[in-house]
């Protein structure tokens, strides 16, 4: 079970506002123990929630959880819980993987960007791949050789600048966790808006 419980457990889990109410996190604990829940913990920020304040009213909770009973933990003992770093909510993603990462980075199939629509260079590369007297399959073949070239050269590898900049989200989210500043919540709306 996964979602937005709305409810802390612990004063650990908040940053600001009121005190939590010791009887609403008692009885969110007891609710947990009747159903036989244990928290898949998580990798990621502390706090998965924030109220996008300045500093001087800033709250931060950790509202979103995952949970599982013994029997579901047996059948996926390597399932991870992972928060992605915040960009447009005041809530974290989750991603939930269930089987431990096994990448293929052979056989990429080709993926066109409609950004490429957009890049006033694009209609040249597509009118020198398609010119000339060539079979369908030799032009499609000439286009994603040369619309892959010309895509790392005028944009570079946007996964890779996307994975770099989430990671460094992720980060600055964790240094606001342990201290919150002014300095902080800047970078983190600069990082969100690159």
């Amino acid at each position: 079970m996964l979602g937005d419980f709305n409810e802390v457990l612990s004063s650990e889990e908040k940053y600001g506002g009121n005190q939590i109410n010791l009887n609403r996190v008692l009885e969110f604990k007891e609710c947990l123990d009747n159903c036989n829940f244990l928290d898949l913990g998580f990798v990621g920020p502390k706090f998965m929630w924030t109220n996008k304040r300045p500093v001087t009213s800033l709250i931060l909770e950790r509202l979103d959880r995952c949970f599982a009973n013994p029997s579901w933990r047996m059948l996926y003992p390597e399932a991870i819980v992972t928060y992605l770093p915040r960009t447009f909510s005041d809530h974290c993603l989750v991603l939930i993987k269930l089987l431990g990462s096994r990448t293929n980075t052979t056989n990429k199939p080709f993926r066109f960007h409609t950004m490429w629509l957009l890049h006033p260079q694009f209609p040249k590369v597509v009118e020198e791949a398609w010119s000339g007297d060539r079979s369908l399959p030799s032009a499609i073949f000439e286009f994603t050789t040369r619309v892959k070239k010309w895509n790392f050269e005028v944009f570079g590898n946007l996964f890779a600048r996307k994975k770099k900049v989430l990671d460094i989200l992720g980060g600055v989210q964790k240094a606001i966790a342990c201290n919150p500043s002014e300095a902080f919540l800047r970078l983190e709306k600069l990082l969100i808006e690159e």
